[in-house]
């Protein structure tokens, strides 16, 4: 998410010593004279406004870093200083930088929510004898899904069914964003719509933002932000073309051992498209019926009535394979 920036405000901050609150900018207390401590916590002037500076050196002075600490006197300097401005000592090695970046403002009712409540000691006993029970019977579930018993089983009859998908070349209307338009479509008319968001500016892009919030710079000065997207809008369009498209399914069924696929008479601009194979082989043995369906057109052609076969089946009476006794 862009960060947008509105401005920059003067920031106070209240003396250690003397209580008195002083303008950010300012290095030492203008009751005192006591130096800011390296642990200064700066605050808004007024919480619901924003009054921003319009002081150019103040804004290059946010904009160049956070405030250093002479580790000799305590006194506060620029981030671009190379000698403490109360005691002349060098600051390039051993001062102190100040922490930035954090957000002034108040958290939102939101953020400042009551924490939510603790399970009791008996809920939560109950919960987890809940957990527990599901995880059992998911587990009751899995294995009895994967566990099976071998049945001997004698064929007593079969189904099949295939069918053939008919596609035809022809005019279609679709819709799609223009930069998706297939190349040699034809389009007949486009609108802006919403296609997502930006963290960057973007054309055709419309930016929204969120309340603005303050952030310490380190320096004083407080840089107003607002956190924005940029929701990109563009053309949504219909258009047409030529494509090859479903226009019929031809199927064909029966119960013997002989299936065979649907005839066709096809015309220039048709031709085959998916082709679909179903097989069901019915089983009995001792008084008990078995299904088996498969898409496997030559171990159906096995399944002569009468033949002994052998089949896995799981704990729900469900057949998970099947093949010829040996």
């Amino acid at each position: 998410m862009a960060k947008k920036i509105l401005g920059y405000i003067q920031l106070v901050w209240t003396c250690d010593h003397c209580g008195t609150q002083n303008p950010g900018a300012i290095k030492s207390c203008t009751s005192c004279g006591a130096p800011q401590p390296p642990d200064v916590q700066f605050t808004k002037v007024d919480p619901e406004t924003f009054d921003f500076i319009k002081d150019e050196a103040l804004i290059r002075m946010a904009q160049s870093g956070p405030d250093k600490h002479c580790p000799y006197c305590g006194t506060r300097n620029l981030a671009e200083a190379q000698r403490c401005v109360q005691c002349g000592s060098d600051i390039t090695i051993g001062a102190k930088v100040r922490e930035s970046g954090g957000i002034l403002e108040k958290p939102t009712a939101s953020q400042t929510s009551a924490p939510p409540r603790k399970l009791s000691p008996v809920a939560l006993i109950l919960l987890l004898l809940g957990v527990a029970l599901l995880c059992g019977l998911m587990f009751m579930f899995i294995s009895n899904l994967t566990r099976t018993d071998q049945v001997s089983a004698v064929v007593s009859g079969g189904a099949w069914q295939r069918s053939l998908q008919i596609l035809a070349y022809q005019q279609v209307s679709e819709s799609d964003w223009e930069s998706a338009v297939p190349a040699g479509a034809q389009i007949e008319s486009c609108s802006m719509q919403y296609r997502y968001d930006s963290d960057t500016p973007r054309a055709s892009a419309t930016e929204v933002c969120g309340e603005p919030y303050t952030i310490d710079t380190g320096t004083g000065i407080g840089q107003v932000v607002q956190d924005c997207v940029y929701q990109v809008y563009e053309n949504y369009c219909t258009y047409t073309s030529l494509a090859w498209v479903p226009v019929d399914t031809l199927v064909v069924s029966g119960q013997d051992l002989n299936p065979y696929w649907p005839s066709t008479a096809l015309s220039e601009t048709q031709r085959i498209g998916t082709q679909d194979e179903r097989y069901t082989i019915y089983f009995s043995s001792g008084g008990d019926t078995y299904t088996y369906s498969t898409t496997n057109a030559d171990l159906y052609l096995l399944a002569q009535p009468g033949s002994a076969w052998t089949l896995e089946v799981n704990r729900y009476g469900s057949v998970t394979s099947a093949e010829p006794a040996q």
